[in-house]
């Protein structure tokens, strides 16, 4: 009997250590992604870009309607000191060029066009963000070659938010979940895969003209791709942000498949403004 209770004893410490193990592993990893994200918004400032957006509509099985159009930005995130919070920088896109000729002068992005802004990708790995979210450590193969993973999912989902502007509209919100693929000696993050938890109407403004009462959102996803970029005066090697692949499955409007890339980064030391419409 003294044998067995010993042997239970010892099997019980060995589950207790084995649940302990993931949930230390977890909590490290966390704090290494909060860390290393916060660097990454420090750092990511005074960069210009050039950004290539490639935009197909699709039909309802996802075979293309017409061809895609392309656009070209200079893209550049500079300092905001309008923005006292974690992400204190803002992005400007200039229009370049539109499926092959320059733009025009005041010529206007389309309703799925890529729009001025601050984008916040990694904000959900922000040790201020963490607690929105319940994450996993996931391991699982399919990732950057040595790369670990974290599974994520919101909790609760963010209320869903509508803004029409004539005849298009943007949508937020929703919830989300994915998976996140990181360095494990750095943190750096190398891949983040997004998609929608579960699906929502768009409710029509007043007075559209409409045969389907609401446009409804089936499927939204997204993998954000990161590589090293050099730069010179100062010397630092920093992750940014590669590739962007969206697919927006509607119904009520054509769906869509944008591809996003993110090439020719450079710095900008000196202080300047940089205007809509200019080139």
């Amino acid at each position: 009997m003294r044998r067995i209770l010993l042997l239970a004893c010892a099997l019980l410490v060995c589950r207790a250590d084995t649940g302990a193990q993931p949930a230390a592993d977890l909590a490290g990893i966390l704090a290494g992604l909060a860390e290393r994200t916060q660097q990454y918004y420090d750092r990511f400032i005074s960069i210009i870009c050039t950004e290539t957006v490639h935009t197909q509509d699709l039909r309802s099985n996802l075979r293309p309607i017409g061809r895609p159009r392309t656009i070209v930005y200079e893209l550049s995130v500079s300092r905001d000191s309008r923005e006292k919070g974690e992400a204190e920088f803002r992005v400007h896109r200039t229009l370049q060029s539109v499926n092959g000729r320059p733009a025009r002068p005041n010529e206007r992005p389309q309703c799925t066009d890529p729009k001025t802004g601050t984008p916040e990708p990694l904000a959900f790995l922000l040790g201020s963000q963490q607690r929105r979210y319940r994450f996993t450590v996931a391991d699982a193969a399919g990732g950057p070659p040595g790369a670990r993973s974290l599974d994520f999912v919101e909790t609760p989902p963010s209320r869903v938010q509508i803004k029409w502007e004539g005849a298009c509209f943007e949508a937020d919100g929703g919830g989300q979940m994915g998976r996140v693929w990181f360095d494990p000696d750095t943190y750096d993050v190398l891949q983040v895969d997004v998609r929608l938890l579960r699906p929502f109407l768009v409710p029509l403004p007043e007075g559209f003209p409409a045969i389907r009462p609401a446009i409804r959102v089936e499927k939204s996803e997204m993998t954000l791709r990161f590589s090293r970029v050099d730069f010179q005066q100062p010397e630092e090697s920093l992750m940014l942000p590669a590739s962007i692949e969206t697919l927006n499955v509607l119904r009520g409007v054509p769906s869509m498949r944008i591809s996003q890339t993110l090439t020719n980064y450079r710095r900008f030391l000196t202080k300047s403004e940089i205007r809509s419409g200019a080139l």
